[in-house]
């Protein structure tokens, strides 16, 4: 790589970049073509270039209102203006893969890191927020859709549930059987890559590689039970056709709605309305509690009742033992009396 230092920039060359809105469309510029790299710093999603890409795309560029760098110096010049005017600063890796830190050097050098501050254009970000606003309370309000709007919506979750389960299972069969034959081929590979962005999760479309070795015994056992699932298929036309009108029943089922027999239609078509009793619930529930009060009453008089029953024993009890008691000291003067 040239020299940072090499090549000197022309007088008045970029004067028009250096004010703040020549610089805020290089910035613009770059931030929307020139495709960054992902990581976390303080806490947050960030995205952050190396400066030698950002020097060889200001020299490579070629859009209408950059200016037309042909140095490395003159790159470096405009590299250095849009960093002091914070366009972006500079970052350091640590030790974690994915993660970034404030650098406290703040000079631009091509082999450093830098991350960006500039956020481009917000229309799309308030765009996206207001359609996932409009989005949140439309589905809040389903209860009082039309009905029609209700049919296409479970017409659409099903065709979706349809699509992926068929899309999924072929993407699953078209990797196996390439992997019999000793290679990994994935449709969307990086679709379920929950470290990815939305757009990025649909790039690349498919890859192609070599299969691990010393997995040939899986293989040929994989391959084995293929081909006899193929001969069953082929000699049991009747159960595999069974199996097949099974399934188109089963979607069948899942348009018309017929999944949900155990619900009366009646409920079926009232399932989003709010529950409200009616006066005969009401009576109804009011006279079980009533039953229930008189119920738990006489319970409570009967415990009464055997609970006054014995402490009326435990009374008797207690007088009887007292008359014991008195009578005792007359009968010992009367012994005592009889041997004088």
């Amino acid at each position: 790589m040239a020299s940072e230092t090499s090549g000197t920039v022309k007088p008045g060359s970029m004067a028009k970049f250096e004010t703040e809105a020549g610089l805020r469309t290089v910035a613009h510029n770059v931030r929307t073509h020139m495709r960054p790299r992902h990581a976390v710093e303080l806490d947050k999603r960030v995205e952050y270039f190396k400066g030698e890409k950002l020097l060889k795309y200001l020299q490579e560029n070629k859009v209408k209102g950059m200016p037309a760098i042909t140095s490395e110096a003159e790159a470096l010049h405009v590299a250095k203006a849009l960093l002091r005017h914070e366009y972006f600063h500079r970052s350091e890796k640590t030790d974690a893969k994915g993660f970034l830190e404030v650098s406290r050097d703040q000079t631009f050098i091509s082999t450093g890191y830098y991350t960006w501050i500039y956020q481009g254009s917000q229309t799309l970000s308030h765009l996206m927020t207001t359609a996932i606003i409009v989005g949140f309370l439309t589905i809040t309000c389903f209860p009082i859709w039309p009905q029609f709007l209700k049919i296409w919506a479970w017409y659409a979750s099903v065709t979706l549930l349809v699509f992926m389960i068929v899309f999924l299972s072929a993407r699953a069969l078209i990797w196996l059987a390439m992997w019999t034959a000793g290679y990994e081929f994935w449709i969307l590979p990086r679709l379920f890559d929950e470290s990815l962005g939305f757009c990025e999760s649909f790039t690349p479309v498919w890859s192609l590689e070599p299969g691990s070795k010393g997995q040939g015994y899986y293989r040929s056992t994989i391959l084995v039970a293929f081909v006899a699932f193929v001969y069953w298929a082929y000699t049991q036309p009747t159960d595999f056709d069974s199996f097949i009108a099974a399934q188109k029943d089963f979607v069948s089922d899942l348009y018309e709605g017929n999944l949900l027999s155990d619900v009366s239609q009646d409920a079926k078509e009232n399932i989003d309305k709010p529950k409200v009793q009616s006066l005969e619930d009401i009576l109804r529930e009011l006279d079980e509690e009533e039953a229930e009060t008189d119920s738990d009453g006489l319970i409570d008089s009967l415990l009464d009742d055997v609970l006054e029953g014995e402490d009326g024993e435990e009374d008797d009890d207690d007088s009887a033992d007292a008359d014991a008691d008195t009578d005792e000291p007359g009968a010992g003067s009367g012994e005592v009396k009889a041997e004088e």
